[in-house]
């Protein structure tokens, strides 16, 4: 999350129609929140400035992740959302 929010994992039941035909739901936490405290966000090596194209690349792994490793989808049935601030 951006401004330093971690997001926890929940549960919404609005999901559940998507689950229950077979769906996958997957949430992927890439850097940019406050997990490592506002040092590490502002360092000049940190996710605000050099590594904010990191913030893609991870969201393209975890992508990869699904498909490749774990076999769970495919690229084809692959549905993707991202957001920023």
């Amino acid at each position: 999350g951006s401004y330093g929010v971690c997001l926890e994992d929940d549960f919404h039941g609005s999901r559940l129609p998507l689950l229950k035909r077979g769906m996958v739901y997957v949430v992927a936490h890439v850097r940019g929140g406050g997990e490592m405290g506002r040092q590490w966000y502002e360092e000049p090596t940190g996710a605000k400035y050099l590594c904010k194209k990191n913030t893609f690349f991870d969201f393209i792994d975890v992508a990869k992740w699904l498909v490749d490793d774990t076999k769970i989808t495919t690229s084809e049935q692959l549905a993707i959302e991202g957001a920023s601030a």
